[in-house]
């Protein structure tokens, strides 16, 4: 049988997947909103238009701002603000001599209201050390 076809030598798709998620109501939901967000974005952006109002007589015409003033607001005081943030952030570690470079030894935790000498002070009975738990000895 030279001419004819016989399927054996096809490979049929098998799956073994059954009702997931990405089938049905979900899967119709996921790719509208996968079209209609980006579409709602780019309309909203391109028939966005500026007012075309005018101004009212009775309202004086402002000055034009220089260059310096705009400088200031745009730049300087931005910066200014940054520096005393960081600044008020750094501070207190720089007031206990803690070290800031990456290279530094790391900070040693610190007990916030437990004993200034550390796990040392701490008192435990007997009787709470014999009583089991993870203190497992072989």
């Amino acid at each position: 049988m030279v001419g004819s076809r016989h399927r054996e030598d096809t490979l049929v798709a098998v799956t073994t997947k059954t009702f997931s998620v990405t089938t049905g109501p979900v899967r119709l939901v996921r790719s509208s909103l996968r079209l209609f967000v980006p579409l709602g974005i780019l309309g909203s952006v391109l028939l966005a238009a500026p007012a075309l109002a005018e101004r009212p007589e009775a309202w004086e015409t402002p000055e034009s701002v220089g260059f310096l003033d705009f400088f200031l607001l745009v730049l300087v005081f931005p910066l200014v603000a940054t520096a005393v943030i960081t600044l008020l952030t750094i501070l207190p570690a720089l007031v206990k001599g803690e070290k800031l470079s990456p290279n530094a030894a790391p900070i040693e935790d610190q007990w916030l209201g437990g004993p200034k000498g550390g796990k040392a002070e701490l008192e435990g009975s007997d009787a709470a050390k014999n009583a089991g738990g993870a203190s497992g000895q072989w």
